[in-house]
């Protein structure tokens, strides 16, 4: 059995770097708000990978993308519970930026004109962007998000 679970944060992180707001500064922290979006995706993905994951750094301005083939969901949930504190999207707090939210719909619509015709659209007020194992799986869905990724960063559609 194939499992792909791609977590809220995989098209979030790009998402909140790019619509993270100003670069304004935070105590005697020179760090913008993307690197340290930057850094807690790599610091999550490295705590994923410790508990058993096979996660890649997320790359910058790209975001954490993971495709879990073959894991059982009580493995990722555990990882995903003990590696908490470092998720990105972890100190989002109240309603989903509208512009994500639009984003979020127009990266759909874009997956299903390149052909994942299955490719939802997001729940209103859902964090990220959900993929089933029916979507990940289908043959045309890296080429479709490759194609469409620039919308989740703001460019494009």
């Amino acid at each position: 059995m194939r499992i792909i679970a791609t977590v809220p944060i995989a098209l979030c992180l790009s998402l909140a770097a790019a619509c993270g707001g100003g670069g304004g500064r935070t105590g005697a922290s020179s760090a913008s708000p993307t690197a340290n979006v930057q850094d807690k995706g790599v610091q999550y993905a490295q705590c994923l990978r410790q508990h058993g994951l096979d996660v890649k750094d997320p790359e910058p301005g790209k975001g954490l993308m993971l495709t879990l083939k073959g894991v059982p969901k009580d493995v990722v949930d555990k990882a995903m519970e003990a590696c908490r504190q470092y998720d990105p999207m972890a100190e989002q707090s109240g309603a989903v930026d509208p512009k994500m939210e639009e984003n979020g719909r127009k990266y759909a619509a874009c997956m299903r004109q390149h052909g994942v015709e299955k490719f939802p659209d997001p729940q209103p007020g859902q964090r990220g962007i959900r993929i089933t194992p029916e979507v990940g799986e289908d043959p045309d869905f890296a080429k479709a998000d490759q194609t469409c990724r620039p919308i989740m960063q703001g460019q494009g559609k």
